[in-house]
C-alpha cells in the first residue's frame, strides 16, 4: 500500500531531520531548523510530506504546483508580519521590535547554513531537459546521521505509486544521491537534476 502522508504536526520532525542531515553539527542544524519548516510547509500543507515507521528518514512527493506554493509562502509571511505589527501595538514595541529582529536574524542565519553547505542543489528540478507531463516532486530526501537509508526506501514505495503518465522530478543533494536516483531509473539531467517517465496506463 501507498504511505500515508504525515501532518502539519510532524513538521518540527521532519524539519529537524532535514536540517541535522544538511549539517555538520548540532548547534548548526538547530539554527537551520526554523528555515527547512518554512520551506517544506506549503507541501506539508498539500499532503506531501511523509516520515518513515521509524521518524529517522523523511521526503516530500507532491505534485509540483510552484505558483501555490509560492503563494502559501507569502501568505504565511504576510500572516507573521500582520501578526508581529499586532504584538507591537498591544505589548511593549521595543521588545517586540527586538524579538522580530532576533527571529529575522535566525531565519537568516539559517538560510545563510542552509546555501553553504556542500552539496546544494538546484533551485528548480526541473530544467529544458525535463520531459513535458504532468510533474511530480521527489524533494527533501533526509535521513538522520548514523540511522539506516529508511528515507530511500520509502521514496522508492512512493515512486512505485506514482500516478500512471506523470513525470518525477528531483534534485540531487550530492553526486551520491545522484547515482542512487539514476540507479532507480531516473534519467540525469544538468545541475543534479532528475526525472523519470511513468508509463501510463493501456
Amino acid at each position: 500500500a501507498r504511505p500515508r502522508p504525515s501532518t502539519v504536526r510532524d513538521l518540527p520532525r521532519a524539519a529537524w531531520i532535514s536540517a541535522r542531515a544538511s549539517t555538520p553539527n548540532v548547534p548548526l542544524a538547530v539554527l537551520s531548523v526554523p528555515i527547512y519548516a518554512f520551506s517544506i510547509l506549503p507541501m506539508t500543507l498539500r499532503g506531501g510530506l511523509y516520515l518513515d515507521r521509524t521518524r529517522t528518514g523523511t521526503v516530500l512527493f507532491e505534485r509540483r504546483r510552484p505558483i501555490l506554493d509560492g503563494f502559501v509562502v507569502a501568505l504565511v509571511t504576510a500572516a507573521a508580519f500582520v501578526l508581529w505589527v499586532a504584538c507591537t501595538l498591544v505589548f511593549d514595541a521595543t521588545i517586540m521590535l527586538l524579538l522580530g529582529l532576533a527571529i529575522y536574524a535566525v531565519l537568516l542565519a539559517g538560510a545563510v547554513i542552509a546555501l553553504v553547505q556542500p552539496g546544494g542543489t538546484t533551485l528548480s528540478a526541473s530544467g529544458p531537459e525535463t520531459p513535458k507531463g504532468e510533474r511530480w516532486m521527489v524533494a527533501a530526501l533526509a535521513q538522520l546521521p548514523g540511522t539506516r537509508l529508511t528515507a530511500v526506501m520509502l521514496a522508492r514505495r512512493l515512486v512505485e505509486h506514482a500516478p500512471a503518465g506523470s513525470v518525477l522530478v528531483a534534485a540531487a543533494a550530492t553526486d551520491a544521491l545522484l547515482e542512487r536516483y539514476v540507479r532507480a531509473g531516473f534519467t540525469a539531467g544538468r545541475a543534479r537534476r532528475v526525472y523519470r517517465l511513468v508509463p501510463a496506463q493501456t
